[in-house]
Parts: structure tokens; sequence; C-alpha cells
């Protein structure tokens, strides 16, 4: 790994967990939202719409989780290349 391709993945990196840090953070806040309306409404049709919709939040925050660990992933390259 040349120095500018570790300079280039270093930032692709951390520009990386900045995304998935701040989609995290709306996630969390919407999900939020949804679940206090879910818990609101007397309306069952709508409480099962919004428990679909509370799952896809589960599995859109399961997709970040898997982009940060495979990005810690993609460093390993860069510790080969320090020794």
């Amino acid at each position: 790994m040349t120095k500018q391709e570790k300079a280039h993945l270093d930032d692709l990196i951390g520009r990386v967990f900045t995304l998935a840090f701040e989609l995290g953070t709306s996630l969390d806040e919407l999900h939020r939202e949804v679940r206090e309306m879910r818990f609101q409404t007397e309306d069952k049709d709508l409480a099962a719409a919004l428990i679909n919709l509370e799952h896809a939040f589960f599995m859109t925050a399961q997709s970040i989780n898997i982009l940060k660990e495979q990005t810690r992933n993609a460093v390993i390259p860069t510790r080969k290349v320090q020794r």
C-alpha cells in the first residue's frame, strides 16, 4: 500500500464513520417518534403499519452497524504497512 493509498483510505474511513454516526443519530430520533406514535394510537391498522416501520428502522440500524464493522476491517491493510 502506498502512502497515497493509505492517506486516501484514512480519509475515506473517517468520512464513512462520520456518515454512520450522523445517520445513526437521525435514525434514533425518528425511530423514537414512530415508537411514541405507535404507543399513542388506538388505530390498530396504524399501529401495525408503525410496527413494520419500526422493523425497517431496526434493519437500517443493523446495516449501519455492518457498514461500521466492514469499515473497521478496511483498516487491517494499513496495519500491515506500518509493521
